[in-house]
C-alpha cells in the first residue's frame, strides 16, 4: 500500500509545472519540502489580489475562478480553472510576489501548496521541471494577450458571439455572463435583446441559440 506522500506524488504528477518527472524523484522531494494541502468549499475566497504570494499554489481537484473585482463589487472573471492546474503562476518570482487578480472557488476543491524557496532550488536542480514552469508562463503570457485583444478590440456584441460559439454546453446565468465579459449586467441584456432582433441570436426556453450554424448556449 502506497504511503500518503506516494499518493500525493502521484496527483502533482497530474500538473503541468511536474508533468514528465519521474515520481520517485517527486516522492523524494517531498519527502524533505515544506507544504500543505487546504479543502475549500464552493463559494470560497481563496486568494486575495494584492496579497502575498509565498508558495506555489497547484489545484488538485475542483474548479476555481480568477476574477478582479472593485469595491463596488463589480467583477471581471478572467480566468476559469479545473484541476489540475497552477494558480497565479507568474506572481511567485515577480518584482512585487503578490497575487493579481482574486482566486474563488466554484466548486469544493483542494490546493496544495509547496515552499516558494524549496521550488526555486527544485528548478536549479532539475530542468525538466525549468522547462515546464517557462512554458506554463509562456502560455498564460499569450492568453492574457488574447484577452487583452479581445477586450480592447472586439465590441461587446462581437464578444458575446464569440463566447457563446465557443463555450456551447455551459449554463451560467446571465450575471455570470455580464461578469466573463467583463459588462454590466443592463448592457449585457441590451445587446442581447439587438441580437436577438437583428436574428444572429433566438430564445427557446431559455437556451440562446446562434441561428447562423445553430449552436447553442
Amino acid at each position: 500500500m502506497e504511503n500518503t506522500t506516494d499518493t500525493y506524488a502521484e496527483i502533482l504528477l497530474e500538473t503541468p509545472i511536474f508533468t514528465g518527472w519521474k515520481k520517485e524523484y517527486l516522492t523524494a522531494f517531498l519527502n524533505q519540502s515544506r507544504y500543505y494541502i487546504r479543502s475549500y468549499k464552493a463559494d470560497s475566497l481563496i486568494m486575495i489580489q494584492g496579497s502575498e504570494c509565498s508558495y506555489l499554489s497547484l489545484l488538485t481537484e475542483g474548479k476555481v475562478n480568477a476574477l478582479l473585482m472593485n469595491d463596488e463589487g463589480k467583477q471581471v472573471i478572467i480566468e476559469d480553472m479545473q484541476a489540475p492546474r497552477a494558480i497565479a503562476p507568474a506572481a511567485l518570482f515577480a518584482t512585487e510576489s503578490r497575487y493579481p487578480v482574486y482566486i474563488q472557488s466554484v466548486t469544493e476543491c483542494k490546493i496544495f501548496y509547496i515552499d516558494k524557496a524549496q521550488f526555486e532550488e527544485l528548478m536549479h536542480k532539475e530542468e525538466v521541471i525549468m522547462k515546464n514552469f517557462i512554458r506554463l508562463l509562456s502560455d498564460k503570457s499569450i492568453f492574457l494577450s488574447k484577452k487583452i485583444n479581445t477586450f480592447a478590440l472586439q465590441t461587446l456584441k462581437e464578444r458575446l458571439v464569440s463566447y457563446l460559439k465557443n463555450n456551447v454546453e455551459e449554463r451560467i446565468t446571465q450575471q455570470e455572463l455580464a461578469n466573463r465579459l467583463g459588462v454590466t449586467r443592463p448592457s449585457l441584456s441590451r445587446v442581447l435583446s439587438e441580437l436577438i432582433n437583428e436574428g444572429t441570436l433566438s430564445v427557446e426556453n431559455r437556451k440562446i441559440f446562434i441561428n447562423d450554424k445553430n449552436k447553442r448556449q
